[in-house]
């Protein structure tokens, strides 16, 4: 007798739901959330809210200030940079284990998603795009054969989405950060880790370089311009 398989609860979908809402750039950068606007929007009560808010900040993705309320995260030009060095830890770990381990296979997924992303850029479909991205760093998770690394991983990845989302609206940082996708593909077929991590180093630190360490809030775009920065 097969095992029944119990369907998704409330909690589960709106849970889904909102991870899917923030990280896509639904909700903006330090965007107020209301527990009744969002039970409205999915015609549930409030209660399965109140449990997806929670598990979103265990996942870092809204922030909770007593008497003001529930917010979307955003960060400091300081924040995004400890945010960035932290993914480039979990990221070199799983692609060196990748490579390691599997090294053919990881080459052949990445040339695949690679040239998916070609077909995006080109279409300027740009959701397809960045989700392809996060599937081009989500497989050296899941061909590192390390489920604690995949674990750590999976707990920010929704938040990487977010901010690549949101800072994916400069057409600069799209090309530049395409090529260098391409760029770490060509390093891994030919043996050349080392270099492939140090791709990856600068690929990551794309973001935190967009501000100066003394921007306060990231989600007022307007007021950082003039501190966008790119050396290469």
């Amino acid at each position: 007798m097969e095992e029944i398989e119990r369907p998704p609860s409330l909690s589960d979908i709106a849970t889904e739901k909102l991870r899917a809402a923030i990280s896509e750039g639904e909700f903006a950068l330090g965007e107020a959330l209301s527990e009744q606007k969002l039970a409205d929007r999915l015609n549930i009560s409030k209660t399965p809210i109140r449990h997806a808010l929670a598990q979103m900040k265990v996942e870092g993705l809204v922030e909770v200030f007593p008497q003001k309320g529930t917010f979307v995260f955003t960060l400091s030009g300081t924040d995004l940079e400890r945010f960035s060095e932290y993914r480039f830890i979990l990221e070199t770990a799983a692609l060196r284990l990748a490579f390691r381990r599997n090294s053919e296979g990881l080459v052949t997924e990445l040339t695949s998603i690679w040239h998916q992303m070609e077909r995006a850029k080109k279409a300027d479909e740009r959701s397809q795009y960045l989700e392809l991205d996060l599937k081009y760093h989500r497989a050296m998770f899941a061909l590192c054969d390390n489920h604690y690394l995949s674990e750590s991983y999976r707990l920010i990845e929704a938040k990487v989405s977010a901010i690549r989302t949101y800072l994916g609206k400069e057409r600069v940082q799209t090309t530049k950060s395409f090529e260098e996708h391409g760029e770490m593909i060509d390093a891994l077929r030919e043996g050349r880790i080392d270099d492939a991590i140090r791709t990856l180093d600068f690929h990551i630190g794309r973001y935190h370089r967009t501000f100066s360490a003394d921007v306060a809030d990231i989600a007022d775009f307007s007021k950082v311009r003039p501190n966008f920065k790119e050396a290469r």
